[in-house]
């Protein structure tokens, strides 16, 4: 007689159907929510390209001269910088900081109209209407202050404060 092998004596090496494996990166949630937004605006015929994503961010980059957002020096307090962000629509703003190394930090708001910025700096008893003109790289001030915009934060000086209504 013939001998029968194998059968269910062997273990099976596949453990089910193979598992899809991505080779994209771990992004931020709110990165890959943005592309899924603008898709049909950045693809069109459906085909998102990587010169497509690279003329966008070249057009993001440029654009983001266009208003005072960012980390800017103070030179009134060095190593301390003021940093500049969008708080909803119309141009309203949080300009946030701290005078020195024992300074308290301070939050004040601000509007952005354009190249023009003007900013409620009485919170931490500066002028309540101080007004600045955006260059695309620095905002120079009323009262003769120039703050330059920085390319990445100061060491030490990366808390978040909190803007009270």
């Amino acid at each position: 007689g013939g001998h029968k092998s194998g059968g269910k004596n062997s273990k099976e090496s596949s453990k089910g159907p193979p598992k899809e494996t991505s080779s994209a990166p771990h992004l931020p949630q709110h990165v890959l929510q943005a592309v899924l937004d603008q898709f049909d605006a950045l693809a069109p015929d459906g085909k998102l390209t990587k010169s497509v994503l690279q003329a966008e961010l070249k057009k993001a980059l440029a654009k983001r001269h266009e208003a005072p957002f960012g980390l800017f020096d103070d030179p009134r307090h060095p190593g301390c910088p003021r940093a500049i962000a969008e708080a909803g629509a119309g141009g309203a703003a949080n300009i946030t900081g701290s005078d020195g190394t024992s300074g308290a930090a301070w939050a004040v708001r601000a509007l952005v109209t354009g190249k023009e910025i003007e900013a409620n700096f009485s919170a931490k008893g500066g002028p309540a209407a101080l007004t600045g003109s955006w260059n695309g790289s620095a905002i120079r001030w009323a009262d003769g202050n120039v703050w330059t915009i920085r390319s990445s934060p100061a060491p030490g000086c990366a808390s978040a404060v909190a803007v009270s209504a």
